[in-house]
């Protein structure tokens, strides 16, 4: 499975679409697959998360969720920005403040209280999938870790945290648009 296969499955389910349905269509298309294409989707779900750990994301997780943003509170937020398809995920790492544009944004900036949104299930599809070709709870985990692949389980940022101020000045736009919705 090549990103674009991957894409294709995630951006298949609207983001607009419950998260625990897409979790089920999701799964119900890896299901579908042959189990290298599952454990496939899996570290291509490692790949395109992993340039989210950084300070900017979890600047970002503060400023649509204000408040004290946990590891899981981070990883998990990772998961909602790939639910919402590659071009958000490229703005996320590229240019954060560009998601000012986005819909689901201004969705969130709208909430009387908000929370930092997550996709937490779309880490459980691929192995939901593979338990449910081979009848094994564990099976695409042992099969990754025969390999000599652990997936991470949490978020790990690098970099100096952001003052708000930074935050402010380096993603003024959203910076705004939350300051509106409060």
């Amino acid at each position: 499975m090549n990103l674009n296969d991957f894409w294709e499955l995630v951006e298949a389910t609207a983001p607009t679409t419950p998260s625990g349905r897409r979790t089920e269509l999701l799964t119900e298309r890896l299901a579908q697959l042959p189990l290298d294409e599952v454990r496939a989707f899996q570290l291509r779900l490692e790949e395109v998360r992993a340039p989210l750990d950084t300070m900017a994301t979890v600047a970002l997780a503060k400023l649509v969720g204000p408040g004290f943003v946990s590891d899981d509170t981070l990883w998990y937020f990772h998961s909602w920005l790939v639910g919402l398809g590659r071009d958000a995920l490229r703005l996320a790492v590229d240019d954060p403040d560009a998601l000012a544009d986005h819909p689901e944004f201004h969705r969130l900036a709208a909430l009387d209280e908000r929370m930092v949104p997550d996709w937490e299930e779309l880490d459980y599809c691929a192995a939901s999938a593979w338990e449910e070709i081979t009848g094994d709870e564990d099976g695409l985990e042992e099969a990754l870790l025969a390999e000599g692949h652990d997936s991470p389980v949490n978020a790990e940022a690098v970099g100096e945290p952001w003052t708000p101020e930074q935050a402010a000045s380096r993603m003024p736009r959203l910076t705004v648009l939350f300051a509106q919705g409060s």
